[in-house]
Formats: structure tokens, C-alpha cells, sequence
């Protein structure tokens, strides 16, 4: 069950709602503004509900405790409490972090729309931050291979080729710049950046770029093979068991030159 923190000084309000939000959320109440960070840095919750005090002259503490918590935590959901006359400072904190708002005297219904899809706009966020650090690092490790190959690093580029759906994270790899005489094109074009090999998971990907460089060092040793092995890296036995992977050197089959 998600943490909700909720810094209110209205014990009436706050009463109000543990009972409507309690169900979906495990409820974090502050008893004052000096408790807020103290529980903000034990839990780290994903939403906040901050209520602003009814001072004519504003409530620049709430808003300073805001911008401590995103400075913090960038990705928290900060929903004001406010009552219509705050227009102002809820402007301000708008325009300094803060998600949403909501009016006081608080309906319920609304509220729990609100702070529903601010639990869902965060993991939606943290789904994507997950996601774009598995592209870097995966990124980084197939140019890091391809890029002790010339060839391989004007033939490749990994790109992203799919979407967030909400069960959970998907990504595929495809590779482009593919020359005409690639035998699986299948036809399919990019415009001018080339062929595309259609689409394929990265383990695919790995595989093609695996069976290049070993067809590449192999035709630019003539055959030797222990050169071939010191160009890739390997070992002789490591060598010729990639090559019965990816069935090559076979009899009659002459190395592959680029």
C-alpha cells in the first residue's frame, strides 16, 4: 500500500481524510510543520498533501517545506490544501513545483481523483526513468562492442522501437544502415537512413553484431586464426566455437573480407 503524507493543521480536516483515503493509501500524518520533513525523509512518499494556513498574509513556510521536498525528491507529487482566498500562493506554488491543488472545505471525491493520478503520473514517471537507464546502459555496451569494428561502427545504430504499455516495460532493438546486400532485408526501407532489418529483441541484436565481427576479424586475418582471435579478443578454443555457433568456416565457404 502506497504511503500518502499528509501535513494539515486542521485536526477536523485531517480526520475527515484518514476516513475517505485510508482504504487506498497507508496515511502519514504530520502533527505540525516541523514533524513534515522529519516523515518526508523517513518515508519518501510519492504524493504529499500540504495544507496552507489561513494567513491573510500568505504561508511562505508551507512552500519553503514544498520546495524541500522536491529538492529532495524531484519526482514528489505535492497537492495543495487551500482555501479559495490562497489563489495567489497557490499560483506561486504551481509555478515553484507543486502538482495540484484542492479548495478547502475538501470533497472527498474529487480529492481522491486527484491524488489517484498523481500515484499514477509518478510510477508512470519512475517506469519511464527505469526504462530510459536500460536503453543508456545497453546502449553503451552494444557501441562499446561495435565500436572496436570500423565497419560495424558505420553499419549499426540501436535505436528504441517501442512503447510503455501499462503492464510494465517493453523495448526492442533495431538495426539500420543496412547495405543492399544483406540477405534478411526483407524489403523494408527507412527512407534515406537505409533498409531496416525488421524488428528484433536485443539478444538478436547482439547475436548479428556478434557473427559481423567474427565474420570480419576472420576475412581480415586471411584465416589465421590466431590473429583473428588477438583482433577480437578471445581465445583460439572461444574463437572456433563462435564459428560453429554461426556456422562458419565451413568447407568450401571462403572468409568473409569488408
Amino acid at each position: 500500500m502506497e504511503k500518502l503524507l499528509v501535513v494539515e493543521a486542521e485536526k477536523p480536516l485531517c480526520l475527515q481524510l484518514e476516513s475517505g483515503l485510508s482504504l487506498e493509501y497507508e496515511i502519514v500524518e504530520a502533527e505540525g510543520r516541523s514533524d513534515a520533513m522529519k516523515l518526508f525523509l523517513q518515508h519518501f512518499p510519492k504524493v504529499v498533501l500540504l495544507g496552507l494556513a489561513a494567513d491573510p498574509v500568505g504561508d511562505p513556510e508551507g512552500v519553503g517545506i514544498m520546495e524541500g521536498m522536491l529538492k529532495l525528491r524531484p519526482g514528489t507529487k505535492v497537492v495543495l490544501l487551500a482555501f479559495p482566498a490562497q489563489r495567489e500562493e497557490v499560483h506561486l506554488a504551481l509555478q515553484r513545483g507543486a502538482y495540484d491543488f484542492h479548495w478547502k472545505p475538501s470533497g472527498l471525491a474529487e480529492l481522491q481523483v486527484i491524488v489517484r493520478r498523481a500515484f499514477h503520473l509518478s510510477e508512470v514517471e519512475e517506469q519511464h526513468l527505469a526504462l530510459k537507464k536500460t536503453l543508456e546502459r545497453t546502449t553503451a555496451g552494444i557501441e562499446g562492442i561495435a565500436g572496436q569494428c570500423m565497419a560495424l561502427r558505420q553499419l549499426f545504430v540501436l535505436r528504441q522501437a517501442g512503447q510503455l504499455p501499462d503492464t510494465g516495460l517493453s523495448y526492442r532493438a533495431r538495426l539500420v544502415r543496412v547495405p543492399p546486400e544483406w540477405p534478411d532485408r526483407g524489403g523494408e526501407s527507412e527512407g534515406e537512413e537505409g533498409a531496416l532489418v525488421g524488428q528484433m529483441t536485443l539478444r538478436e541484436a547482439r547475436d548479428k553484431v556478434e557473427k559481423l565481427m567474427v565474420e570480419e576479424a576472420v576475412g581480415n586475418s586471411g584465416g589465421n586464426m590466431t590473429r583473428a582471435s588477438e583482433l577480437l579478443g578471445v581465445s583460439r578454443p572461444a574463437l572456433y566455437d563462435l564459428m560453429k555457433k554461426y556456422g562458419l568456416g565451413k568447407k568450401g565457404q571462403p572468409p568473409v573480407r569488408y
